[in-house]
């Protein structure tokens, strides 16, 4: 199993095309001022997927990653950003 998934991840770093994502319907497609998520963010949101917990620490890292990108895409389509966090208790 650890072998496909280390081929799966090979390939998909060795074939990445963001213009071949799947897009849903009606979704505006803004890259202008888009920050990839650093290689941390990435590997904290595949322990998630697995099913692992992370720290609260780690949670506020991705949280704090979200937040940033949403007050950046809002700026772009003339939305104001977000005055306070959006999930309820933080």
């Amino acid at each position: 199993m650890s072998l496909i998934v280390r081929n799966f991840e090979q390939w998909m770093s060795n074939n990445r095309d963001d213009s071949a994502e799947p897009r849903q319907p009606g979704r505006q497609t803004q890259s202008v001022d888009f920050k990839r998520p650093s290689d941390n963010v990435v590997g904290m949101l595949r322990m998630v997927i697995d099913g692992r917990c992370l720290v609260v620490e780690e949670l506020d890292e991705i949280i704090g990653y979200f937040q940033t990108q949403r007050d950046v895409m809002a700026r772009a389509q003339g939305i104001a950003p977000a005055s306070k966090s959006l999930a309820p208790g933080l």
